[in-house]
C-alpha cells in the first residue's frame, strides 16, 4: 500500500439496528492498478445497550463520529469491542473511551494494559462462549477461526444473525460509484486474485499452514450459528454466504 486516501460511500445501515461505518483505503497492485480495501466498523444497537465492533482506522475517525452520532442520537456506546489489537481495529480506542466515559472495553484483553494502562479499570475480559445482553438481542463472543493474532475474537448478534469476522472473509474490490458500500449480492463476485492478495497479507499463517485444514472448523461454526450476514473488517458485507464462502476458500488455497 504505497498511498492511503479516504474513499467510499459509507456509512450504511444494514438494518434498523446495525450501522456499517468506516471507509476504504487505496491499495496499489502496480504502478497503474489501484483497488480498494475496506476498513469497516459496525455499531449494534440493542434496546438497552449499544456495542461498537472495531474502533476503525484513525483516518476515518471524524466521518465515523458523525455517522455514529446520527445513528444513535442521544444514546451512548456502552461496549467497545476491538476484535484484536492491530491498528485498524484498535487504533481509535482512546477516542471512543474518552467520548463515552461510561463505556467498557470488552474482548480478549491480553496485553491491552501495555498499550492503554490508563484505561485498565474499564476492561472487561471475555472468552469464546461469553455474551453480553444488549436488550432484545445478545452479542456472543465466538472463536476466530481465521485470525491474524492469537487473541482475536469474532462476535455474533443473535437477533439479526450477523457474524462479525474481523480479518476473516476479506477481499479487495475495484472502486466504482458507491461500490465501497455494496454488499456481495449487489456487485460481481470478487475474482480469485483480489481474495488471495488480501488474505496473504492479513493472515500470515497461510504461508506455513494449509488453508484447507481450517475448513472443517469454519464450516462447523457456520452450521452452528447459521448467519444470514457475515461482516468482515476488510471486505464487503456478505449477504450471500452460500455463494461467497467457496470463493473465499478458493482464494485462501492459492
Amino acid at each position: 500500500m504505497s498511498e492511503h486516501r479516504m474513499r467510499g460511500n459509507l456509512p450504511r445501515q444494514l438494518n434498523p439496528d446495525v450501522l456499517w461505518t468506516g471507509g476504504c483505503l487505496d491499495v496499489y497492485l502496480g504502478a497503474e492498478e489501484k483497488v480498494h480495501s475496506h476498513f469497516s466498523s459496525y455499531v449494534v444497537r440493542g434496546a438497552k445497550k449499544c456495542l461498537l465492533v472495531d474502533t476503525g482506522h484513525p483516518l476515518h475517525g471524524p466521518a465515523m463520529e458523525t455517522a455514529i452520532d446520527n445513528f444513535l442520537g442521544d444514546r451512548p456506546i456502552d461496549y467497545i469491542f476491538p476484535t484484536h489489537a492491530e491498528f485498524p481495529h484498535a487504533g481509535l480506542l482512546p477516542k471512543w473511551l474518552e467520548k463515552y466515559p461510561g463505556a467498557k472495553l470488552i474482548g480478549n484483553m491480553s496485553d491491552y494494559d501495555l498499550y492503554y494502562p490508563e484505561f485498565t479499570s474499564r476492561f472487561c475480559h471475555v472468552e469464546p462462549g461469553d455474551a453480553v445482553d444488549l436488550g432484545e438481542r445478545q452479542f456472543r463472543f465466538v472463536p476466530a477461526v481465521w485470525r491474524d493474532l492469537p487473541n482475536t475474537l469474532w462476535g455474533f448478534d443473535t437477533k439479526d444473525r450477523i457474524l462479525f469476522v474481523s480479518d476473516g472473509f476479506s477481499f479487495l474490490h475495484a472502486h466504482g460509484d458507491h461500490q465501497c458500500a455494496f454488499t456481495t449480492s449487489e456487485q460481481p463476485d470478487p475474482d480469485h486474485r483480489l481474495v488471495r492478495i488480501v488474505n496473504q497479507g492479513a493472515l500470515q499463517w497461510l504461508k506455513y499452514l494449509a488453508a484447507e485444514r481450517t475448513f472443517d472448523d469454519i464450516d462447523a461454526l457456520l452450521h452452528l450459528l447459521r448467519p444470514t450476514i457475515i461482516a468482515p473488517a476488510h471486505g464487503a458485507v456478505i449477504d450471500s454466504p452460500e455463494t461467497t464462502l467457496p470463493l473465499i476458500k478458493s482464494g485462501m488455497l492459492a
